[in-house]
């Protein structure tokens, strides 16, 4: 009955979006949907005659889909056509994503309230409740529904079906292929946790140290920060500082003994199993590459440059935007951390190095780029968070706070936004206008959107963190 009434819920957010507003501009398709778009209409014969780049070919699968369906039943490869198709392909997603997750829930043995929890932090977010319906050109749904069969065949130790769905992600996301061969060819045992107090070690104050200067020569060289104006570059300059409060306050909460964790991952790998994963993982790069056929281009480069132009405009923002994406993943497992870096280390060093890649990658890449590895995501903070009680006023309240940061709710389309996606006046970025859609975009979100978004992640922070304090002195008699 709570499945029922869950995915009744998000059906009909899904169905009241699916007849909403789309993108305003070339028949609702923009940036890299155009390109997408145009996979969809001409795959077989680009295929034929001058192939796809390394980048392009780690995202076509789902496009290629939508070509071979239409011309299966021999269905008109028009724009709007096209849209429809692909929106039809992605509730496909959406359902086997769903159906996943409750697979999951049952291997996990979870409970009504728990299922609840995880639900609505996969689905109450931006992506699933407005993005991928309002621009449907979009690899995401597909890279998030093969995540959650990723995460699910993990857990059942089904090595066969999850080699596949990893061989099947490399043409949805890259980062499917970079999971699926940790969790295949990494060992599985839980990390060791510290006995009594922890040592002082070195290690996060140099790496506290290292990443911000590493950062610091992409941004200044490949993101060509040293032309922007001095009140930008000081932006930047606080985004860098950030990242060693967050590494040191990770280090803080981590209970992982990581020496012994070191000397396990020696121990538990074996060089004829690890040499069999890299040889799988040069041999898969080899068939993309093969398959691009007569393009020259690996695209990697302009990927690259792309990125570093975008990345740590303001302190902090890599979180925000991720949270405005996938919701309050980001809020939960900031308040959780201590707990679900227990479990994350419980689930093995593949998941623990999942997890590190996915850091690192976060500051650099922009956030529709981790839909394969959010249900991952999800599934460590759900069992973080099944320690503690959730009344069904506190799972009421948090579908509430997930809906209202998800921003579903907030109409993107307007004529200074047409007007600016059409080739209009920068000025018009600005705008509030604008910005409702602009900030939800790699590089693009004003100071004025930014601070509005920290200073609502701020008070979902301090919300939840009062919560959990209060729930804490409640267990301990105080209250």
């Amino acid at each position: 009955m709570r499945a029922i009434f869950l995915i009744s819920v998000l059906s009909l957010i899904v169905f009241l979006q699916i007849n909403g507003e789309k993108i305003p501009v070339n028949d609702g398709a923009y940036g890299d949907g155009v390109f997408y778009r145009d996979v969809g209409r001409f795959f077989l014969e680009n295929m034929e005659e001058s192939g796809y780049n390394l980048v392009q070919l780690t995202r076509i699968l789902p496009f290629a889909l939508l070509n071979l369906s239409f011309s299966t039943f021999h269905i008109a490869k028009d724009n709007i056509g096209l849209q429809n198709g692909m929106i039809i392909w992605q509730v496909i997603y959406l359902a086997i994503a769903i159906y996943w997750y409750f697979r999951i829930t049952k291997k996990l043995r979870l409970k009504p309230t728990i299922i609840t929890l995880g639900f609505i932090l996969l689905f109450g977010n931006f992506a699933w409740l407005k993005a991928i319906w309002y621009h449907p050109f979009s690899p995401d749904a597909m890279a998030f529904a093969l995540g959650m069969g990723q995460v699910n065949y993990f857990l059942r130790y089904e090595k066969f079906k999850l080699g596949m769905v990893s061989i099947l992600g490399a043409f949805v996301s890259p980062l499917l292929l970079i999971s699926g061969l940790l969790m295949l060819f990494l060992p599985g045992d839980k990390l060791p946790l510290h006995e009594g107090k922890r040592p002082k070690s070195l290690f996060p104050a140099a790496m506290a140290l290292i990443i911000p200067l590493v950062f610091a020569v992409l941004g200044w060289t490949l993101g060509e920060w040293y032309q922007a104006g001095f009140l930008t570059q000081l932006f930047h300059i606080g985004a860098l500082l950030f990242i060693p409060v967050l590494i040191i306050y990770a280090a803080k909460q981590s209970s992982i003994d990581w020496d012994l964790a070191l000397v396990q991952l020696k121990k538990r790998t074996k060089s004829d199993r690890l040499s069999k994963g890299i040889m799988a993982l040069v041999g898969i790069l080899l068939i993309l590459i093969l398959l691009s056929g007569k393009n020259e281009t690996l695209g990697l480069f302009s990927l690259i440059r792309e990125s570093a132009e975008g990345m740590m405009r303001f302190p902090a923002d890599f979180i925000l935007s991720n949270s405005l994406h996938w919701g309050l993943l980001g809020v939960l497992t900031l308040i959780y951390l201590y707990r679900f870096l227990q479990e994350m280390g419980k689930l093995g060093w593949s998941v623990v190095i999942i997890f590190g890649i996915g850091l690192l990658f976060s500051l650099f890449f922009k956030a529709t780029t981790f839909a394969a590895w959010i249900p991952l995501w999800a599934l460590v903070l759900v069992k973080a968070m099944k320690r503690y009680r959730w009344s069904l006023k506190d799972q009421i309240i948090l579908g509430a706070m997930a809906l209202f940061f998800s921003l579903a709710w907030l109409p993107l389309n307007s004529e200074a936004l047409e007007s600016y996606l059409a080739g209009g006046s920068s000025d018009l970025l600005s705008s509030w206008s604008v910005q409702k859609w602009a900030m939800h975009q790699n590089g693009l979100a004003s100071f004025g959107s930014y601070a509005l978004m920290a200073l609502a992640f701020g008070i979902f922070v301090l919300a939840f963190y009062w919560r959990k304090k209060r729930y804490l002195r409640q267990i301990n008699g105080e209250i």
